[in-house]
Order: structure tokens, then C-alpha cells, then sequence
């Protein structure tokens, strides 16, 4: 169901017990695989149980009510103190990088220094259940805006035009991870055990091929001009009022990359947001070109040619990313049987189908050995 902007969250408020249930009931055959991973079970009684123990011990004050809970990479626990405090607690798997965490924390501070709406760090990375957890701030979630709106478009990339300009005063944080890492890692690991790209492999050669062209590209340009950027950057993680950008999150996604390397990874899904049932998560090449143009005129300045390429090969390297986890769910059912056999032609509106049509187009190669996209 579509929101209404002025909505709150899609789940929330109450009972975190009935919140985290509802938040499995999203999915259809949900695995819980980061819930069993950290907590050992996906029993919501156990994980609010933890939770609050944390909150008791290390914030001084227990849980009185949850306002949401969401999960993928990690499990993001936002709730009320009783002390009256709204925080965000974001649990890890353990062997997260805690390096990372803390130079998240490091950049969010001087975001907040500067006046940019992001969270205030709570609680650096400590230990809860299995996993690691930092807390943060609980924002306002209301001001839902749909990005598939040009003139939100224009807004999601002002914001992210802003948040760069900020963060280049930091240069190469310590700690931060580079774009280029986290490239690699995902395509060895992607951040969701339900995906297994090895297993899902059937029908995927075109993907991997435009994917791997397009990282030799970015490899090209991995330490150059690094800026911290936030590499998730998309309407669900962000909130609006009277045309200004009032909140933002998931900063775990910063990472040091080139500004263009930043802004093609970030036009391949800046309309997404997962937690609307009906809202096309994946933009069309058209809205992906005209981000870029909307982000051009945010910084005052048009991007060169060199540069212009650069953004090109993040955007199909993202895409092709996006693409690999919408073919293994589709496959798997969301990892929850083994492989069936690939579909016949490129499923439309989604990210396979964004790839089809601007992967070789965007990297100037044959697209022959791309499949065609289905009609319907």
C-alpha cells in the first residue's frame, strides 16, 4: 500500500513483540536469517527481551514502547526509553567492523555539528546478544515524499550534494571503508544471507559480465579525490517538510569513494523505498539520468566527461548488484527453496530490467548477449 506522505512509518508503535511479527509478515516465507544470526532465534519475545537488556544496562533505561523495527543487513530496533528518550538501536552480525562503526559515528558528529539532519550518535559499538549494536538518535519519521516526483527528485539530490560538500572537509576518514572494498565484499557476500549468488548463478552470465566491466572501470579510479559519501541514499531513508530535508539515515552505508563513483551508486535506486508495497523500488533510465542531471545543478557545476564515465560505471556497476539479489529471489523465492530454473526473457520494471536497458548502452558494449526484456 502506498503511504501518504504525512504518514508515519509502514509498522510501528506499541508492543515490540506484535512489531517485530508484523515486520516478518511483510515478507511471505521469511527466514530470519540476521535474527538467528545475532539472537540464536527469530522468537520476537527473546530479541525485544535482549534488546531491552541492553537498553537497561547500557542507556541506563529499559524499553517502554517500539516505534519500528526493520531488518536486512542488520536489525534496526527503534524505540522509546522509558526515561522518555527515542533512540535507534542497529544490531550487527558478529565480526562487524567496529572501525567502521565508530568512523560512522565520527562523520554523523560533524554532520550534525554542521546542521545536517542526521542522527546523533548515542552509544558507539558494544555487544548485544551475538551481535554488535551502536544506537543513535530517533528522528522524526514523518514527511514521506515519492522520489518518482521530479520535483522530489530534485530534492533527494540537493540533499546529497549537501551532505558531500560537508564531508569533504574530512577527507579519507580513518576507519571509513572504501567503496571499492565494500564493492568486492558484496559480490563475495551480499549483505543478506537469503541470497546466494553461486547457487542463483543460472541465467545470471549477462549481470556478471556488465558487472565486472563496470568495476574494472571504477578500479580505475578506486583512491582518487575519496570523499565520505552515503552510499544508500534513497527516499526510505529519508524525510521532508515544507521542501527541506528534515531527517536521514542508515549511515552505515558511508563510504570513501570518488564524488561520481557516489552519485551513479546512488541513482540506481534513490526512488526505493521497501517498506511501500506498491512503489517501484527500481527508478527507469530516464529518472537515473535525470538524478544525475538534478545532483549537476545542486553542486553548481556539470560533471566532465572523464567524470561523466565514472558515474556511468557506478550506476550499471549498482544496478548489476540490485540486479544479482532480485535474480536469486527470484529464483529461491526469497531464499526459501532451492534454485528453480532462470525465467525465459528479463522480467519488466525491476533492476534486471533497468540493467537490460542501460547497462551496455551507459559502458559503450555489445549488447547483444543481454537477453531481451519481457512485454508483460
Amino acid at each position: 500500500m502506498r503511504r501518504d506522505p504525512d504518514e508515519g512509518p509502514a509498522i510501528g508503535g506499541g508492543d515490540g513483540r506484535l512489531v517485530i511479527a508484523a515486520t516478518y509478515a511483510r515478507w511471505d516465507g521469511y527466514q530470519g536469517f540476521n535474527e538467528r544470526d545475532v539472537f540464536g532465534t527469530t522468537e520476537p519475545v527473546a530479541i525485544v527481551e535482549a534488546v531491552d537488556r541492553f537498553c537497561r544496562v547500557k542507556l541506563g533505561s529499559r524499553i517502554d514502547r517500539y516505534e519500528f523495527y526493520a531488518t536486512s543487513a542488520c536489525g534496526v530496533h527503534g524505540v522509546r526509553l522509558e526515561d522518555g528518550r527515542g533512540v535507534v538501536v542497529k544490531v550487527h552480525r558478529a565480526g562487524a567492523d567496529t572501525l567502521h562503526l565508530d568512523a560512522v559515528h565520527d562523520v554523523q558528529r560533524h554532520l550534525v555539528a554542521a546542521g545536517f539532519p542526521a542522527p546523533a550518535p548515542v552509544l558507539a559499538a558494544a555487544p548485544l546478544a551475538g551481535g554488535i549494536a551502536v544506537v543513535d538518535e530517533l528522528l522524526d519519521r514523518e514527511g514521506w515524499e515519492d522520489a518518482h516526483e521530479p520535483a522530489v527528485r530534485r530534492r533527494v539530490a540537493a540533499g546529497l550534494a549537501r551532505q558531500l560538500e560537508l564531508c569533504r572537509a574530512l577527507g579519507a576518514v580513518p576507519g571509513l571503508k572504501t567503496a571499492a572494498l565494500v564493492r568486492q565484499q558484496l559480490w563475495a557476500k551480499p549483505h543478506d544471507r537469503r541470497f546466494d549468488f553461486r547457487a542463483a548463478s543460472a541465467g545470471a552470465a549477462w549481470i556478471d559480465e556488465l558487472a565486472a566491466e563496470a568495476r574494472w572501470r571504477l578500479d580505475e579510479v578506486a583512491d582518487a579525490n575519496l570523499v565520505a559519501g552515503h552510499m544508500d541514499w534513497r527516499v526510505e531513508h529519508l524525510r521532508f517538510k515544507d521542501g527541506e530535508l528534515t531527517a536521514t539515515w542508515d549511515w552505515d552505508s558511508l563510504s570513501l569513494a570518488p564524488e561520481p563513483v557516489v552519485v551513479g551508486t546512488v541513482a540506481h535506486a534513490f526512488v526505493a523505498d521497501y517498506t511501500v508495497d506498491d512503489l517501484r523500488p527500481a527508478p527507469t533510465i530516464e529518472e537515473t539520468l535525470a538524478f544525475v542531471a538534478d545532483y549537476e545543478a545542486a553542486r553548481g557545476a556539470a560533471f566532465s566527461r572523464g567524470e561523466r564515465r565514472v558515474v556511468y560505471a557506478a550506476l550499471v556497476a549498482a544496478v548489476a548488484y540490485s540486479a544479482r539479489c532480485e535474480h536469486a529471489d527470484d529464483l529461491t523465492a526469497m531464499g526459501t527453496r532451492p534454485p528453480g530454473p532462470p525465467p525465459a526473457a528479463v522480467p519488466p520494471g525491476g533492476f534486471r530490467a533497468l540493467l537490460a536497458s542501460c547497462g551496455p548502452a551507459l559502458l559503450g558494449v555489445d549488447p547483444r548477449a543481454v537477453p531481451p526484456v519481457s512485454a508483460s
